[in-house]
């Protein structure tokens, strides 16, 4: 095997499915925590913006064939994440505790995406560097799909265990939170 197909390997069955769990406790600290009481539906709308920021970003690392755009699509998304980060660290902060196991758990969902970004420019170096303005290939700036595109049981796996375990969870966070505030009210 080579160190290529080793690093796919890795971050295709190891980084991304750990990615999905990060995600899953992160939304069980909330739940634990009771966020809705505390920094309400803002604070679940802000986890929303991150996980359409991050989630476009694999997508296209899933379906779409790995090029300067898509590398570049996938840095924005990882900056934007961050920014929308600190913007929601920056409220919650103010409105509730935020203890040191959910703090360990935002270390893992911050550290991932730059670890897959860097993953993704070790597997695609000359589109890579071609972004960079440097090597001698030349940047390739179209979407198209993977060929060939991974197994579709993959695919299926991925996003069942995405909505089990990010977009259920965070799904049910912003619905108690919009049924506090409205008994509030």
């Amino acid at each position: 095997m080579t160190p290529a197909a080793f690093l796919e390997i890795l971050l295709f069955y190891l980084i991304l499915p750990v990615w999905l769990l990060a995600g899953f406790a992160d939304a069980s600290c909330h739940r634990w925590l009771r966020i809705e009481a505390t920094s309400g539906w803002r604070e679940s709308a802000l986890h929303w913006l991150m996980v359409a920021e991050l989630g476009l970003g694999v997508l296209a690392i899933l379906l779409l064939e790995i090029n300067a755009l898509v590398i570049a699509l996938f840095a924005m998304a990882c900056l934007a994440h961050e920014v929308t980060m600190v913007a929601d660290l920056g409220y919650a902060y103010t409105r509730r505790d935020i203890p040191p196991v959910e703090q360990w758990v935002h270390g893992i969902q911050q550290a991932v995406p730059w670890i897959v970004l860097l993953a993704i420019a070790v597997l695609h170096p000359g589109q890579a560097l071609a972004l960079l303005g440097l090597g001698s290939e030349p940047a390739r700036w179209w979407l198209a799909l993977r060929e060939p595109p991974l197994p579709f049981g993959y695919l299926t796996s991925v996003a069942v265990l995405a909505f089990l375990f990010v977009g259920l969870p965070f799904a049910r966070e912003m619905w108690r939170a919009i049924r506090l505030s409205r008994r509030a009210s």
